[in-house]
C-alpha cells in the first residue's frame, strides 16, 4: 500500500485534528504500563502519537516496526486520565487499527477465534461444553502442569493456562426474564449479560440480580442478547463493533427502564461511547445514555446496608475501562466502605492495567505476563485475603496470577463481595 493511500485511509480530518491536541508534555509516560516496563519512547503514548502523526502526514509507511509499536499498546487509556490536553488516545488507536487492518497479511489466530466465537451464544455454548470436557477429563491439567504444555501452540498457551473453571450453564436465555423487586419497588432496570461474562461468570450475574432486587428494583434481562462489540473495536474492526453495539442498544430500547446495568467494565465503556461511531442512530444514542456500571448505579441510590460482618482484608484493582474510560473510581470504594468488617488495603499502581486488556493477554502474552507479574508483586505485598475487581477479563488475568504465584486468596467481582455480605441475612439467602 502506498504512502498516499495510507494518508487517505488511516486518518480522516477529525482524527488528524485530535492528533494535534498532544502537547508532548510527557505526563502520560509514567502512566503507561509498556513504557514503564521497557522505557522505549516508541512504546509510550507520546511516542505512539508521534508515529501516528508521521503516518498521517506520509513521513512513515506501515512498516513492521511501526505496527509492532502500535500493537504493543494495551489501549488501557491510562494516558487519557493523565493527559492535561484531553487527547482521545483510545479513539485514535481504534482509527489507526481500522486503517491498518487491510495491510495485515495474517491476524493472530486467537484473536480471529475469539472474535468469531463471541458473536454467537450457540457457538460459545458449544465451545464451553468442549472446554468443560477438556477440564473434567484432566487434559487441561496435563497441558498446564506437565511437559504436555509444550504441545499447545505457543499462540494459544497463555489462553490455555489462564482458562478459568467453566460453569455448566450460562446465565442468559433466549426469552426475556423478569426478576421482581423485593420489598418496596423503587424502579425498573435492565441487565446487560454480554458474551464472555454470560458464559464464564454467570454467578456474577446472579449476584447482581439478587443485589438489585433486594434493593427494590425489578430487573429485566432481555432475551437474545449478544456481544457489545468491544473486542472488535479494540482490534480495528469498527464496522462489526458498530453493528453489534447498535443491535444491543436497539434491543434494550424496546424496554421501559430507568437504567441499563452493566457489570463488565469493557462492555459498559463500549456501549456508553457508542456516539463515537459515525453511523450511530438517534434511537441507539438515546438508549446509550441509560447505560450505568453496576457500581455507578449502586453508589447513586440509598443502598440497603449489609448487616453481616465479613472480617476480610481486601485490595481493589481498578479495571482500566471503568477508571480511565468511564471515570469511575470512588464509587466502587464507596460501596466497599459500606460492607461491615471489610478493610480496604492500599494497593500501589491499582490504577494501572493488569495486562488483560481484552484480547491482549492472548495476542501479546509475553508483555501481558510481565505486566501481570508486576501487578502480583504489589498484591502479594499488600497482605490481603481477596482481590476485588469489576471486569471479567481482569478476573481471569488476576486469578491466573494468583495460581501462577501459588497465592491463597480469592479473586472476586465487587458484586460477589457485596452479595457475600448480604447472603448472611437469611431472608436474602432465600433469593
Amino acid at each position: 500500500m502506498s504512502v498516499q493511500k495510507e494518508k487517505q485511509t488511516v486518518f480522516d480530518s477529525k482524527s488528524k485534528d485530535l492528533l494535534q491536541e498532544c502537547i508532548h508534555c510527557g505526563f502520560c509516560l509514567p502512566a503507561c504500563p509498556t513504557y514503564t516496563l521497557n522505557g522505549n519512547e516508541a512504546d509510550s503514548p507520546r511516542g505512539r502519537l508521534y508515529l501516528m502523526d508521521a503516518l498521517s502526514h506520509g513521513r512513515l509507511d506501515t512498516s513492521e516496526s511501526l505496527v509492532r509499536h502500535l500493537d504493543l499498546c494495551l489501549v488501557c487509556r491510562a494516558c487519557e486520565t493523565a493527559c492535561p490536553s484531553g487527547v482521545e488516545f483510545g479513539s485514535l488507536m481504534e482509527v489507526v487499527k481500522e486503517g491498518l487492518l487491510p495491510t495485515r497479511e495474517k491476524r493472530h489466530p486467537a484473536l480471529t477465534f475469539l472474535e468469531t466465537s463471541v458473536t454467537s451464544h450457540e457457538r460459545l455454548s458449544g465451545l464451553m461444553k468442549v472446554g468443560r470436557l477438556y477440564q473434567k477429563t484432566g487434559l487441561h491439567w496435563l497441558t498446564t502442569h506437565t511437559f504436555l504444555r509444550h504441545l499447545v501452540p505457543a499462540a494459544m498457551r497463555s489462553g490455555n493456562e489462564s482458562l478459568p473453571t467453566i460453569p455448566k450453564k450460562r446465565f442468559g436465555k433466549d426469552k426475556t426474564q423478569l426478576f421482581s423487586a423485593r420489598n418496596e419497588k423503587r424502579g425498573t432496570v435492565a441487565l446487560f449479560t454480554g458474551c464472555v461474562m454470560d458464559h464464564l461468570f454467570p454467578h456474577v450475574h446472579e449476584a447482581t440480580v439478587r443485589i438489585l432486587t433486594w434493593n427494590g428494583f425489578d430487573v429485566i434481562v432481555p432475551g437474545k442478547q449478544s456481544c457489545c462489540g468491544a473486542l472488535h473495536a479494540h482490534s480495528g474492526d469498527i464496522a462489526t463493533a458498530d453493528r453489534l453495539s447498535n443491535e444491543q442498544l436497539q434491543l434494550f430500547g424496546e424496554f421501559e427502564t430507568d437504567s441499563i446495568i452493566v457489570n463488565s467494565a469493557g462492555c459498559g465503556a463500549q456501549l456508553k461511547e457508542y456516539d463515537r461511531f459515525a453511523s450511530a442512530d438517534d434511537e441507539a444514542l438515546e438508549t446509550a445514555t441509560k447505560v450505568r456500571d453496576l457500581t455507578e448505579f449502586l453508589a447513586s441510590i440509598e443502598l440497603r446496608p449489609p448487616e453481616a460482618n465479613l472480617e476480610m482484608q481486601i485490595v481493589y484493582d481498578d479495571p482500566c475501562h471503568l477508571l480511565h474510560a468511564q471515570g469511575i473510581s470512588t464509587e466502587p470504594r464507596e460501596i466497599i466502605s459500606r460492607i461491615p468488617g471489610v478493610t480496604l488495603l492500599s494497593l500501589p499502581e491499582s490504577d494501572q492495567c493488569c495486562g488483560s486488556a481484552g484480547s491482549y493477554s492472548l495476542t501479546e502474552s509475553k508483555m501481558s505476563k510481565a505486566i501481570l507479574d508486576r501487578k502480583m508483586e504489589h498484591i502479594s505485598a499488600a497482605g490481603a485475603d481477596a482481590i476485588i475487581t469489576a471486569n471479567p477479563g481482569c478476573q481471569i488475568q488476576l486469578a491466573w496470577g494468583v495460581r501462577g504465584n501459588g497465592l491463597n486468596f480469592e479473586v472476586l467481582h465487587i458484586a460477589e463481595l457485596l452479595d457475600k455480605s448480604y447472603r448472611l441475612n437469611p431472608d436474602y439467602a432465600a433469593l
